[in-house]
């Protein structure tokens, strides 16, 4: 269902309407005309024997840019969501999909345990899966899948819980609880994985491994436990080539020579080639994810408060100059989840069953010097010179 508002606001969408439990928009994506997003909740059923499960479950819906729904499809509890050229990549903890551009399923791969993350790397996905079952019992599983039908190529198991995989020299696979969950026991490690299939090198961190990213060739790791966290820099040797200490991270965005890192009430930014941190800016809430546009950072923020046995969702779409860190301009939106630019549109997915489609022109500031402010200097230049 999708409501048109204005002005910032283009329309919003509303998935998982009649589910009871708490929900939210956990994955959003733009990929030329069509808008993905996904809702994600967990439903919890007691067995006469008093057993308890927990079932993770979630749809998965197309929309226009217009907000016109396109398809709607069960996908399981989504936590990432990529385009391709025919269609979309749907990574759940149940496993990952293939949708064409009518919805229709194209390919299916079921992993052992729940899948955290996965990532393209030319005609092929990797995923990563993991399961805690005690302090002393972790299990855990890469997978190399052939893109065209996700039929596995290779698989190799681990004795921890995997949550982060990413591409560069070598293949970087990060264990622990990654951003948007916890849990009570400490441990986490990075592992170097050859194109084959081979474990090349473990190093032990003590922290859960939130996100990672590439950078030239090298891993970027964010970490995070008990509120505390670190920025690490891996090469394909396994050496650590930087560690600072930081703040308990959730979500690391690399460009060019910069990453930006989000996380518990802070952000910073930090320059790889010197190893420094260039400026820090302390935010209300935490910052759960971002995205670069037009030359401006987004950061979506936010937090779950529980009052009187409801949960309310609370944050706010932050624009900030990726140069300084300073505030441009802010929006009420909730907690933001999940965040997807592109085609003049802002897709912020909220701690709720909505997701919201901003305008960017009523988003990302203008310039004080545009065309019109311009062509007032010059009228004005005229008369002075005329006086």
């Amino acid at each position: 269902m999708a409501l048109i508002l204005s002005p910032v606001l283009g329309w919003n969408g509303e998935l998982c309407s009649n589910i009871k439990y708490q929900k939210s928009i956990e994955a959003v994506a733009i990929s030329n005309s069509t808008i993905y997003a996904s809702c994600s909740y967990r439903e919890i059923a007691r067995s006469p024997g008093g057993l308890i499960g927990i079932y993770y479950l979630g749809t998965t819906a197309a929309y226009s840019l217009n907000g016109s729904e396109l398809w709607e499809v069960n996908s399981g509890f989504v936590v990432k969501l990529v385009p391709t050229d025919d269609g979309v990549l749907v990574g759940s903890m149940g496993g990952l999909i293939r949708l064409n551009r009518t919805g229709n399923y194209t390919g299916r791969f079921i992993p052992r345990y729940k899948l955290y993350d996965f990532t393209l790397n030319g005609n092929y996905v990797y995923v990563v899966s993991g399961e805690v079952f005690s302090s002393k019992e972790r299990k855990g599983a890469l997978y190399k899948l052939y893109l065209g039908n996700l039929s596995p190529m290779w698989s190799l198991n681990f004795q921890d819980t995997l949550d982060r995989v990413r591409v560069g020299k070598v293949i970087y696979v990060g264990s622990g609880y990654p951003s948007g969950f916890a849990g009570n026991f400490r441990f986490g490690s990075v592992y170097g994985v050859s194109p084959t299939g081979k474990i090349l090198w473990e190093v032990k961190l003590g922290e859960w491994v939130r996100d990672m990213e590439i950078w030239r060739g090298y891993a970027l790791v964010g970490t995070g436990y008990n509120g505390t966290g670190h920025i690490l820099l891996i090469d394909d040797k396994g050496d650590i080539l930087w560690n600072q200490t930081l703040f308990y991270v959730e979500d690391i965005l690399v460009e060019g020579d910069t990453a930006y890192i989000g996380g518990y009430k802070k952000l910073a930014a930090v320059d790889l080639k010197d190893r420094k941190v260039l400026w820090e800016l302390k935010m209300p809430y935490r910052v759960k994810v971002l995205a670069l546009y037009k030359g401006k950072l987004l950061a979506g923020t936010g937090e779950f408060k529980v009052e009187n046995s409801t949960v309310y969702s609370i944050g706010t779409l932050y624009v900030i100059d990726p140069r300084n860190g300073k505030v441009l301009n802010k929006i009420s939106t909730g907690y933001v989840r999940s965040l997807a630019v592109g085609n003049g549109l802002i897709v912020v997915g909220t701690g709720s069953n909505i997701f919201m489609v901003l305008k960017e022109s009523e988003v990302l500031p203008r310039s004080i010097c545009g065309p019109g402010l311009l062509l007032l200097l010059i009228v004005l230049g005229k008369k002075l010179k005329k006086r």
